[in-house]
């Protein structure tokens, strides 16, 4: 029998199918596990199959590993059971469909919002596919050496593992996908403007404003424009603009009456090349002292990508925080834990004042540039992102390259590997929220792994708008810190807390780590469960200040996990739509209660 290789469709199906159902199976009971009787051969067991009553169909994929931390292994294609046993192909998109006409999943009023769903569903497969026919790594990285920082955010190509739509895209084209998504590996040139100060907004929390930051960055570029540097000795603010969103800008009435007046200037696209990162809005440049985070007008995954103004003070606040006593002590006690600053920002005000979030840019710490840029780092997004083939990994990549190394087994390199990154990464932020009281928002993309040699060796986070504060500490981090506006940041009590960390760090990160390396074959989750368990009872039994959030994660029958599904499915949009985080999640089992060493 000759075996062709699947085409690329096909394999986005697959990436695509296995998002969209991890993440109907934490919301939806309907589904249950059997066997495919009488389909294997007379010597073998009848293989598992994950059984989907559908608008009154059965619908059955192969189930390749069923899994107690949510990374199940799928198999498809699906297949629709008749009443006497035939079998028939169900496309992606007719599943799609049939989940959309499912009352158990959609409701009764769900015409209008499945088109949407359906809509960003099939964007985002194609989006995948388009990715798989335009690979921009080589195959050394991983296999033969530690990423650099921005390959590692391009190694990133299927978005979010558990979401019904992981690379949707509202109000990008293909051409923009390709040019501005880091999955294509493709650098752009920003858009400057001049903008008259009266009409900027700014913040920093160092001795460098705002302004400053974004002139240092033409004025150190060797390729920008002398034209675009000149705006800063007239006494101009440069304002650095994501290309895509300057383009939007200029449809809007209120840029436009302040280019007529001479308050903007747009000098178009000038200096050297910029790279998106993982998160898309964020870009980063080998040459710059400043990563920007910019605001988006486009819908991605859960939330239209606007920054608020109170995120750009969450950003200064935390980094006044962290660069006090209370950073020093979590530098002394975690050196292996660091965070990307986020020190300044700017923005536009329009004739009466009024912030226009839409030019929001914000001044990132950028650890990977000048002499650094070539420092091995990955986000874990991209270490843990499953193949086409439902099995293979970065990580999994990584660890057989340290193996082989060292000329060790397998298994035991991959025990290895996960305690040392919960050593060097999910016990420091653990340990810092239970003695200090800070909240970091550690989802895989939040989480930077700096790598020696494959090894995960330090923790560099992102993203200071997901940090927050437990209420109970409040009075502590006041008198030690007087000048931070603790009220600026979220606040929630230590039991709050304890299940927002218990979903960011374990359910999204830690699990994923697990998930990786099981389905890889490289370690049971057994196993590495019990591993877990080890380490967060090791740090429950130093003296703490605060051992809720351990308590929670030890003794819980249940953790809580984001309905990734239902919000999507529900058009909400995270930013704006949401006043408890906690609304739109769900319980799972937890299997870290049960682990045994």
């Amino acid at each position: 029998m000759i075996e062709t290789k699947p085409k690329t469709l096909e394999l986005a199906s697959r990436i695509s199918a296995r998002a969209l159902l991890l993440s109907l199976m934490r919301e939806w009971q309907g589904w249950s596990i059997g066997n495919e009787d009488g389909k294997s051969a007379a010597d073998s067991p009848p293989r598992q199959v994950l059984k989907l009553p559908l608008a009154g169909r059965e619908i059955h994929v192969a189930l390749t590993h069923l899994s107690q931390v949510g990374a199940h292994g799928l198999r498809p294609p699906f297949y629709e059971i008749g009443p006497e046993g035939a079998m028939r192909v169900v496309p992606l998109p007719e599943l799609l469909n049939l989940i959309t006409a499912e009352p158990g999943i959609a409701g009764a009023d769900a015409d209008i919002r499945g088109l949407v769903f359906l809509r960003r569903a099939l964007d985002s497969l194609a989006t995948i596919e388009d990715a798989l026919r335009h690979p921009c790594l080589g195959e050394a990285v991983f296999a033969e050496r530690d990423p650099s920082f921005i390959e590692a955010e391009q190694a990133l190509r299927f978005g979010h593992n558990v979401h019904p739509t992981p690379r949707s895209r509202d109000q990008f084209t293909l051409e923009d996908t390709r040019r501005f998504s880091p999955e294509y590996g493709r650098g752009f040139a920003l858009h400057w403007w001049s903008v008259s100060p009266r009409i900027v907004l700014q913040g920093s929390s160092r001795g460098q404003a705002a302004p400053e930051m974004a002139a240092g960055l033409a004025i150190d570029d060797a390729a920008m424009e002398p034209a675009v540097r000149r705006q800063v000795e007239e006494g101009r603010v440069l304002l650095p603009m994501h290309p895509w969103q300057a383009s939007q800008l200029m449809l809007d009435p209120a840029i436009t009456r302040l280019i007529k007046t001479g308050e903007i200037r747009a000098l178009g696209p000038a200096g050297s090349n910029w790279y998106a990162t993982s998160s898309l809005r964020s870009i980063h440049a080998p040459h710059a002292a400043w990563m920007l985070k910019m605001s988006l007008s486009l819908r991605l995954t859960n939330s239209q990508r606007i920054i608020e103004p109170y995120e750009c003070e969450r950003g200064l606040e935390i980094d006044k925080l962290l660069a006090g006593p209370v950073g020093q002590r979590i530098a002394a006690r975690f050196p292996s834990f660091q965070v990307i600053g986020e020190p300044g920002y700017l923005a536009l005000r329009d004739e009466t004042g009024a912030t226009l979030r839409s030019t929001i840019v914000v001044f990132r710490d950028n650890p990977f540039s000048g002499v650094r840029q070539h420092s091995t780092a990955a986000v874990l997004a991209a270490l843990c992102e499953i193949g086409p083939d439902g099995r293979s990994s970065a990580l999994a990549t990584t660890i057989g390259r340290i193996a082989a190394c060292q000329r060790s087994a397998p298994a035991a390199t991959a025990l290895a590997w996960f305690e040392r990154f919960l050593h060097n990464i999910a016990v420091p932020l653990l340990g810092i929220q239970a003695d200090h009281g800070l909240l970091f928002g550690a989802h895989q993309q939040n989480i930077v792994v700096g790598l020696d040699d494959g090894w995960p060796v330090t923790l560099h986070f992102r993203d200071c708008q997901g940090t927050g504060y437990v209420r109970e500490f409040l009075p502590e981090l006041a008198g030690q810190a007087p000048d931070v506006r603790l009220e600026a940041g979220h606040v929630f009590d230590s039991a709050y807390a304890a299940r927002l960390a218990g979903y960011y760090l374990i359910v999204n990160s830690v699990f994923s780590v697990i998930g990786a390396l099981a389905l890889a074959g490289l370690a049971s989750e057994e196993r590495l469960l019990a591993a877990l368990r080890a380490a967060l009872a090791a740090l429950a039994a130093q003296p703490l200040r605060d051992r809720t959030c351990l308590d929670y994660l030890l003794s819980s029958p249940t953790l809580l996990s984001k309905g990734n599904f239902m919000i999507c499915f529900r058009n909400i949009n995270e930013n704006t739509d949401v006043t408890d985080p906690l609304a739109g999640y769900v319980e799972l089992p937890n299997p870290i209660a049960g682990a045994r060493s």
